[in-house]
Order: structure tokens, then sequence, then C-alpha cells
């Protein structure tokens, strides 16, 4: 008979230097993002609101697009151990997040930013020039960070699936919420944060602990939760 699929496979690294350098992808890019995230300056107010933040509002938003990228590696690697139709779909997810949620942060983060910080050694008329051009853009980078939320949730939602499966309570699955809900509150709220450290809370409560569909097994050495094909 073969192995069931959508189990977790990964051994027991908690001790081992792969087991730190799997919790510092893991960990890192949430850690560094709600960071970033308490020091967001509030950009709600379109060009009126960036035009006297625009250096740091450019500065942030250049450092945020490599960690926004890394974390999706992170969402890969609590992926990379599973197989099956959840674990796939789970994967087609981190795709759609990584490629619309980056775009989205260079339109709405650096696009503007640069628009904003080029605007100060305008002309008024011109500045009203720039405006318009920041709006312009409010509607597609809106779309784009939408589709990749969306993505972002697939991916949390699977391996929350995935867990659940594995044995894990359901608090510490329902923790993993926040990520799809720091992305959506991004800037302006102190949500974003708040959404990062309850992902970080729920995924370390799962790593910790383990866990795995091996500690779940019938006496017969089957896995109780799931029919071997």
């Amino acid at each position: 008979m073969s192995e069931p699929l959508d189990v977790e496979s990964r051994p027991d690294t908690g001790s081992s230097l792969d087991g730190r350098l799997r919790w510092l992808v893991l960990a890192g890019p949430p850690i560094l993002l709600g960071a970033m995230f308490l020091i967001h300056p509030d950009g709600s107010g379109g060009f009126e609101s960036l035009l006297p933040i625009s250096e740091s509002w450019l500065v942030l938003h250049v450092a945020m697009l490599p960690v926004l990228g890394l974390l999706g590696v992170s969402l890969y690697v609590l992926l990379a151990d599973y197989s099956g139709t959840v674990a796939t779909v789970g994967r087609v997810g981190i795709a759609i997040y990584v490629t619309f949620y980056v775009a989205f942060e260079a339109i709405a983060g650096i696009v503007t930013g640069v628009l904003a910080h080029e605007a100060h050694t305008l002309p008024p008329e011109q500045q009203e020039g720039i405006a318009a051009a920041i709006d312009a853009l409010v509607g597609p980078s809106v779309a784009l960070a939408i589709v990749g939320t969306v993505g972002a949730l697939v991916a949390v939602v699977a391996y929350g699936v995935l867990r659940r499966r594995s044995g894990a309570p359901l608090g510490p699955v329902l923790l993993l919420g926040g990520l799809p809900l720091a992305l959506v509150f991004h800037g302006g709220t102190p949500l974003d944060a708040i959404g990062m450290v309850a992902f970080l809370v729920g995924l370390g409560w799962l790593e910790y602990r383990g866990y795995r569909t091996s500690d779940h097994r019938s006496p017969g050495g089957s896995d109780a939760s799931h029919d071997a094909e």
C-alpha cells in the first residue's frame, strides 16, 4: 500500500543546524515585516499625505519589497514536505501571492514614492499632474493587492488543513489567519503588525509542538486519519 497523501513527513530537526536555518527562513520574513508595518507611515490621504514623507516612504518600501518576496519562500518551506491536492493548491496560492502582491508593493509603494519624491522639485501646476498619476494607480494596485492576498490566504488555509489532519489543535491554526489579515491592513493601522504577530504565534506553536502524523498512527502502523491507497 502506498503512503497516504497530504501528510507531514518532515523529520524532527529542532536542535540541529538545519532546524535553526528552517526557523530563520520561516520566522525571519514575518518578523521583519511586522517591524516594518509598525513604522509604516500613513499614506491613505493620497498625494497630499505622501509629499512630506516621500523619502521615508520610498526607503521603507524598497526595503519591504524583497522581504515580501521572502515571505513567499517561508510559505513554500511550510508546504515543502507535503504532497497531494491540498498541498498543490497551497503552492498555487503562494505563486499567486508572490506574483500579484509583490507587484502591488512595487506600484503602490515604490512607484508612488518615486513620483511623490520627484514632485518636490516641480512647480504647483505640475504637481497636480503627479497627483493625478498617483490617483490613477490606486485602482490597479488595489486589484493586485486583493488577488495577492487571496493567494496568501489559500496557502495559509492549505497549511492549516494539513496541520489539522496531522493532529494540530484549532487554536494555532486559526492564528495563522493573521498573515492574510496583515496583508489586507498593510499600512496606516496597527492591525497589520498585530496580524503578523498572531501568525508568528500560531506558527511557533505548531512548529514547536510538532503534531506529526506519525504521532497519531494506529497500533497497526496505519494512519487512522487517512485512507491509504
